[in-house]
């Protein structure tokens, strides 16, 4: 018995530092292991507590901790979902947590982990999905909170930001079992790996997909749960017969993906296979678990990228990669007129140099968690975001497959994505028109001129930027990231004159300059605009609002790391573009979304925040700036917001000032020589 003791706490105590603060970024001395608080579970110990607040022996603030627990957990290592141990642990579970006051407890066995509601007993679900892993400390703040005001709940519904945090965590904490699996794999390279992992994930989906089309599974055919209980030899051919089925049925458009996993795992005649039996089983039981894909919404090639790519690999991989949470708030923004359904008014969107398609899989994403919001994702409207509303076009082949198949993970809509150069050919109808184009496309020099006769460019953004205006509908509205040279060079001044005649320039925000490291370090923008009619030539009149990111929720270098640093109701210190839950609970929007097109801070002189190194910062970040400004003959045009937000006044100094400077440089080069 004391020995099954000791390797229960050894396994709680790695589930603790492996999953819950390396994985989860819960801080550490919020989490409590095995104390006892008698003055609430009497003798009886608690596994596992997680609070607000950090826990003190030394002060004995345990009132303040416990006051503001978030999260109840019970530990059993080494037992089976529904076995006499976890069946003990629920009755504890039922027992303490209304002494700790939380409507909820959580069961585990460092494997799976089930959250239970402590009044009815059942199984808590997320958006209709049972939770079946640790969350992080934001939602399990929401479901406290949700079932403080309900205590019957069981089905939270949460945001698409809230979605996204919840799928992410926990299938970055799946890919990371896997990345343990695959120290065992002697990998080509790191691209094959991603393309491995995409593919058995996809593998699973796909029956998820299947049957919740056709409401059931057909029973005499082969599918990915069909490897359950087998045996690793077993497991291997069945998930080979599986891929026969999906390439001769519905989902041979991407064998090609799925060849390559086929390839791994049984080998070809010339070579054996490259991953065993027992890891092939073990890389199964992993990606199984994941259950429930379909409708979590997360950005399947992005994820499992960001984890296995180094850092040569991400900086070749830039020129058609947007970091998710950009694409995100870009899409939402734009897209914020659509506030639900509308049968009689339906449209197109357009990405034209799509990539793995981050802004087209986000915008479903938006979309639909609006359609769920306002009682309008009828079936018409399921069809027409799955058929007829998303377009994408890359000039590689390879990135058009990525695009499908990520659209197709976030809920479908992968129908018209074509592999063309949207430049230099078309394949879709001549004259057609989108009423949303949002793009982040290549940089730097090209060899197609830009379709416009106020100057001459080969340059690629330009290119695009034309292009885009060309392919919008009056009226249409686009989000295009551009580099600052478009904003700011003299030479470009008639463009940026001409943009004014051909659209209305809403807003343009700065991104930090390191937005896009390691993969580019292009100081980029997002230009937000509508396009106008041919025939209103009249130069734009009304402002342009203009708003500075200086902080994105990674550390502002090349790493890129998250900062996770929170104010003390848990907004984001450093992080102005993502949503997040209050601690109280509540969902909230991040900072831009909630400034978009209203925020001005020059009556204040800037706003304050406090930067990386603890030091209070104010600057200006937002406001609006007139055209008569931006058309002063001083400015050449210049669109750049630090340009009016912050502007620069050079200091001088004397000849003299100068030589005394060089002096004492001298003297140190002296000292050290």
């Amino acid at each position: 018995m004391a020995r099954k003791k000791k390797q229960e706490a050894l396994s709680v105590n790695r589930f603790i530092h492996e999953i819950l603060v390396n994985q989860l970024s819960i801080p550490s001395r919020q989490i409590v292991n095995d104390t006892t608080f008698v003055d609430y579970t009497g003798s009886k110990r608690p596994d596992l507590l997680i609070s607000e607040f950090e826990y003190d022996p030394t002060t004995k603030n345990e009132k303040q901790f416990i006051e503001n627990l978030v999260a109840y957990a019970e530990v059993k290592d080494d037992c089976a979902v529904g076995d006499t141990d976890w069946k003990d642990a629920i009755n504890q579970g039922f027992s303490k947590a209304p002494k700790l006051k939380l409507p909820y407890f959580v069961v585990t066995n460092c494997k799976v982990t089930i959250f239970y509601n402590a009044k009815t007993g059942n199984e808590i679900k997320l958006n209709g999905n049972p939770v079946r892993e640790f969350q992080t400390i934001d939602i399990l703040r929401l479901i406290k909170n949700r079932l403080t005001k309900d205590p019957t709940l069981e089905n939270i519904l949460t945001n698409v930001d809230s979605l996204s945090v919840i799928s992410e965590a926990v299938f970055n904490k799946k890919l990371w079992e896997l990345a343990k699996i695959y120290r065992n794999i002697n990998f080509d390279n790191n691209v094959q790996k991603i393309d491995f992992t995409i593919g058995i994930i996809s593998l699973e989906y796909f029956e998820e997909r299947e049957k919740q089309q056709k409401g059931k599974l057909d029973k005499t055919k082969i599918y990915w749960s069909g490897c359950a209980e087998s045996t690793a030899e077993e497991t291997v051919a069945k998930l080979s017969k599986y891929i026969s089925r999906l390439e001769q049925e519905q989902f041979g458009e991407f064998s090609n993906l799925m060849e390559k996993v086929r390839v791994i795992i049984t080998g070809t005649k010339e070579k054996k296979a490259l991953i065993n039996e027992e890891f092939v089983q073990q890389i199964y039981d992993v990606v199984d678990s994941m259950k429930p894909l379909h409708g979590t919404g997360f950005d399947l090639f992005g994820a499992v990228y960001e984890m296995f790519a180094d850092t040569k690999e991400k900086k070749e991989f830039g020129e058609y990669f947007t970091r998710r949470h950009y694409t995100h708030i870009f899409a939402k923004i734009l897209l914020k007129n659509e506030s639900y359904f509308n049968k009689n008014a339906k449209f197109t969107i357009l990405d034209p140099a799509c990539g793995t398609g981050g802004f087209l899989t986000e915008g479903f994403k938006v979309l639909r968690n609006v359609y769920l919001s306002t009682n309008t994702l009828t079936r018409e409207a399921q069809k027409f975001l799955e058929n007829d509303c998303f377009w994408g076009i890359d000039v590689k082949s390879e990135n058009i497959s990525r695009t499908k198949l990520n659209m197709f993970l976030v809920g479908d809509g992968h129908t018209h994505m074509k592999a063309f150069n949207a430049l230099s050919e078309w394949k879709f109808e001549p004259n057609q028109k989108w009423r949303y184009i949002m793009t982040n496309p290549p940089v730097g020099a090209g060899t197609i001129k830009a379709e416009t006769s106020v100057l001459t460019s080969n340059r690629t953004e330009i290119a695009f930027l034309y292009k885009v205006i060309k392919l919008l509908e009056d009226g249409g509205k686009a989000c295009i990231l551009l580099p600052d040279g478009v904003l700011e060079n003299p030479s470009f001044k008639k463009l940026r004159e001409d943009l004014f005649e051909k659209c209305i320039l809403e807003a343009i925000i700065s991104l930090p300059k390191f937005a896009f490291a390691p993969y580019t370090k292009e100081k980029m923008y997002a230009v937000f605009l509508t396009k106008k009619n041919e025939k209103l030539t009249k130069k734009q009149k009304n402002p342009i609002w203009m708003y500075i990111i200086d902080n994105d929720g990674l550390a502002n270098s090349d790493k890129r790391f998250p900062t996770k640093l929170r104010n003390n109701r848990n907004g984001w210190m450093h992080d102005e573009i993502s949503g997040w839950v209050s601690t109280e609970g509540e969902e909230m929007t991040g900072l831009l979304e909630e400034h978009w097109l209203q925020f001005d801070d020059e009556k204040t002189n800037g706003t304050e925040w406090i930067n990386e190194k603890g030091e209070t910062v104010k600057l200006r970040k937002g406001g609006f700036v007139s055209i008569s400004k931006i058309t002063d003959a001083k400015t050449y045009c210049c669109l750049l917001p630090e340009y009016y937000l912050r502007p620069f006044t050079p200091h001088f100094i004397t000849p003299d000032q100068l030589q005394q400077e060089i002096k004492i440089i001298e003297n140190e080069m002296k000292k050290l020589a």
